[in-house]
């Protein structure tokens, strides 16, 4: 049986937490192209949505940050491997 490193569940871990970003980064794109191309309804304010997506854009970019953080983890990892290996 194989076994997994620290270095094969963080780049799986990666690869499903970036194809989730691009799921959510597409969403908040179509959302806002939505609320772009639509009035608001009586009584209701475009404030309260840009607010929204202004939230959902900081989340994005927060999580933007972490995907990048690991992703600089998995090279210095595959970096100290390939010199312990030699």
């Amino acid at each position: 049986m194989a076994q997994v490193t620290a270095h094969d569940a963080l780049t799986y871990s990666l690869k499903r937490e970036h194809a989730q970003y691009a799921e959510e980064a597409e969403r908040l794109a179509k959302q806002a192209a939505h609320i772009a191309a639509s009035t608001p309804a009586y009584g209701r304010k475009v404030s309260g949505d840009i607010t929204r997506l202004i939230t959902e854009a900081t989340f994005l970019l927060k999580r933007a940050v972490t995907i990048e953080a690991g992703l600089e983890a998995v090279g210095l990892m595959g970096a100290a491997a390939a010199a312990t290996d030699q």
